[in-house]
């Protein structure tokens, strides 16, 4: 029988219970012939973690003397471990040899249904194995390289070479990889049932500027409004599981061996598994230390490593920390590079793997809420870049801004529609300006009419009066641009520039002309867009989205093409109107009246004073036709402000609550005569910064503080997070400062 030490007897009942004691004390038959077994001393700790519940000891037992890794496996899936571990051992001997761990004895089977194993020691020792996550970021990335590398390359080099591709539709694919955290009510239905995404909200959620499909729905697949294309998908042999602390890595004279790495853990190996499953969940796995704590990185860096991961731009860099950056290549490229043969349907099978990933990730019990928000994204993210490689194409690289219509939505902590500057700012302050310049240039034109943007990443974007376009990355060095042409633009401010895409969108007359920045370089020109109606007007302030008016509607449209996507009646007689990034806060004015529409609430009907100075009685009122007035939303829609000929104003959206009014000075109102270079922009603070002639104010600072200014000023411009604002004045001046 069986010797056991009676302190080692103890140790395991407390850890396992007394089922596992007796089960090893009687061992006996072909393959075992143990007379002893005990506890490796000092106790062997487990680095890393097991998301199974799966108990694991060290132990020594002979004859012959070996040293082996006894692990308690729970019942149910995870007891299939033993069944699917000697299948993996099976698969490609020679992959298994080196990167897999042996079983040299057979499992014991428990009657409460667990499952005993004894498994060999990965790389021979338990002081000198570490698991990747244990490791340094540089040591990390060399074996995350190796062990895609090796999945890919040489594990699956017979499969690949016998594979054709299953043609199959997204929901399937989705289902299918999801498997029981979905089916029958799963752990993934519940936390959407708690975000109430399911039927009947509709199809399209607003998050990040940008309107991406439901990912819940798209598992479901049949909504109407969702397309449900067929792709081409690999299988072969995988791991299932592969988070950082299944792979353990041999050390040699404290030098990591990343050749040497081993896998553990394969209770859900399976030899027709989605050949993107692996590396999307290692590259999931790397990042949940940058995303699991909300204050680990600012929100611009968390939407920019969305971007990054899904879409990568070389842009994307200069918001997010390198470490993560190199992280993400580790992986995303090591695989492409890998799978270069099969090229575009790898890269499209990949997404669709980074989608089911994300989804399961938001179910493990150790992502804290800001990592479940942000894999939730993700997978919207991924979904939308799949339905937009899958739609019709003409050759193009379309931005990723999906169908229009009034059907999208917001969801409080999914979703996020503003820029994430409400919760840094303290609330109205009334004097914010320009801290220290970040960089300078001579852009070489001098155009009155010049209007300056902030495009994706702090990029930044000059539009000359003939649509001539030039663009700039986040530290001043040039990007590609594209020419103008006649007819030049009537009214200065007749383009704008996207913030999430890099596109540019020109007003001529009776159409919208929108040019698009590819990563792979040059411009394209979809087809222009027809207004009906000649006299229509872009609306300041736009940016994820943009729009138009033509004196009786607002109309919301899109950057890809300029498509509608919600159209809101104008005022009578309408003088003045801005829009939010996302339109989820759209300002119109008549002369005296401010309407402000919030996406969700109630609109906001204000009142302001306002004639022209030198007319102020009551006679010369009721002879003038009514002054105008400038309107400007903050980006995330925080604040409103106005400017009349009277008096400057700021609301703040949540409650329509006043928070500063002030009489204009009769020079500043005499200023304010005419329309050559006016622009009225408002911070996420409340500040107001006034262009009125070529002179550049603050209106909401007592007396209205005029900015120190070399140049007459053309145009200014802030970007989507509220961070940044940029100069530009009439000779060509362009000055980028930090608010």
């Amino acid at each position: 029988m069986l010797h056991i030490p009676p302190e080692d007897v103890a140790f395991i009942r407390d850890a396992c219970g007394s089922e596992v004691v007796d089960g090893l004390l009687c061992l006996d038959g072909e393959g075992y012939r143990w007379s002893e077994l005990r506890l490796r001393r000092p106790l062997w700790t487990v680095p890393g973690s097991s998301y199974t519940g799966a108990v694991l000891m060290a132990v020594l037992v002979a004859p012959s003397p070996r040293q082996l890794v006894m692990k308690v496996v729970p019942a149910g899936t995870p007891g299939r471990e033993a069944s699917v571990h000697a299948e993996a051992l099976d698969a490609v001997p020679e992959f298994a040899k080196l990167h897999l761990v042996g079983r040299p004895y057979r499992p014991l089977d428990l009657p409460d249904g667990r499952t005993v194993m004894f498994q060999e020691v990965a790389g021979g020792s338990l002081a000198d194995v570490v698991p990747a996550g244990s490791l340094g970021r540089d040591e990390q990335n060399q074996v995350i390289g190796t062990v895609v590398l090796g999945l890919l390359a040489e594990w699956n080099a017979t499969a690949l070479k016998r594979a054709a591709p299953v043609q199959v539709t997204v929901s399937e694919f989705l289902r299918r990889e999801l498997g029981d955290v979905w089916a029958a009510g799963g752990s993934l239905q519940a936390f959407g049932r708690d975000l109430d995404i399911f039927d009947p909200s509709p199809p399209w959620l607003y998050s990040d500027g940008m309107r991406l499909p439901n990912p819940y729905l798209l598992v479901n697949g049949g909504h109407p409004a969702l397309t449900d294309p067929t792709v081409p998908v690999l299988r072969g042999l995988g791991h299932g599981d592969l988070h950082l602390d299944n792979i353990l890595v041999p050390m040699s004279e404290k030098v990591v061996q990343p050749h040497a790495y081993r896998l553990i853990d394969l209770c859900t190996f399976s030899e027709r598994a989605d050949l993107g499953r692996d590396v999307a969940t290692l590259l999931l796995s790397v990042l949940v230390p940058h995303v699991n704590h909300p204050n680990e990185l600012p929100p611009d860096q968390r939407h920019a490593l969305l971007r990054f991961v899904v879409d990568p731009d070389v842009s994307h860099r200069a918001d997010i920390v390198p470490g993560a950056a190199a992280q993400v290549t580790a992986v995303r490229d090591t695989a492409r590079q890998a799978m270069r043969d099969w090229g575009d349907p790898w890269d499209l099978q990949f997404l669709l793997s980074l989608a089911a990933a994300a989804l399961r990730f938001t179910t493990y019990s150790g992502i804290s809420e800001a990592g479940r928000t942000w894999f939730a994204r993700l997978a919207a993210h991924a979904c939308g870049e799949v339905l937009v490689r899958t739609g019709e194409k003409d050759g193009t690289a379309r931005p990723p801004v999906l169908e229009p219509g009034r059907d999208s939505f917001t969801v409080p902590g999914f979703g996020h529609v503003d820029p994430a500057t409400r919760d840094r700012s303290a609330g109205f302050v009334p004097n914010q300006g320009p801290k220290r310049p970040k960089w300078q240039l001579e852009t070489g034109v001098r155009d009155d009419r010049t209007v300056v943007g902030f495009g994706p990443y702090h990029t930044v974007v000059t539009v000359d009066g003939e649509g001539g376009i030039r663009r700039w990355t986040v530290s001043g060095e040039p990007l590609p641009g594209a020419g103008g042409h006649a007819p030049r633009q009537q009214l200065g401010h007749q383009s704008l520039v996207a913030s999430l895409t890099h596109s540019v969108v020109v007003a001529r007359p009776k159409e919208l002309e929108i040019v698009h920045f590819p990563q792979r370089g040059g411009a394209i020109r979809p087809p222009p867009v027809p207004l009906r109606n000649g006299d229509h007007f872009l609306v300041t302030s736009g940016g994820d989205v943009f729009a138009t008016h033509d004196r009786n509607y607002l109309t919301v449209r899109n950057c890809e093409d300029g498509a509608p996507i919600e159209a809101l009646p104008c005022p009578p007689s309408m003088a003045a109107s801005a829009v939010s990034i996302d339109a989820s806060v759209v300002a119109m004015a008549r002369s005296r009246e401010v309407y402000i529409h919030r996406r969700g609430q109630e609109p906001l009907r204000q009142s302001v004073a306002n004639s022209i100075p030198h007319a102020r009685s009551r006679i010369m009122r009721l002879a003038l036709p009514d002054p105008g007035l400038q309107l400007a939303v903050s980006p995330s829609g925080s604040h409103v402000g106005c400017v009349t000929f009277e008096e400057v104003v700021v609301w703040n959206t949540d409650d329509g609550r006043e928070v500063y009014r002030r009489k204009l000075t009769d020079r500043e109102a005499r200023e304010a005569l005419g329309a050559k270079w006016m622009r009225l922009l408002c911070t996420e603070t409340g500040t107001l910064f006034w262009l009125r002639r070529g002179r550049l104010s603050v209106p909401t600072a007592v007396g209205g503080t005029q900015l120190p200014q070399f140049e007459t000023c053309a145009d200014l411009a802030l970007s989507r997070d509220g961070r940044l604002i940029a100069l530009l004045s009439t000779e060509g001046r362009l000055e980028v400062w930090e608010l």
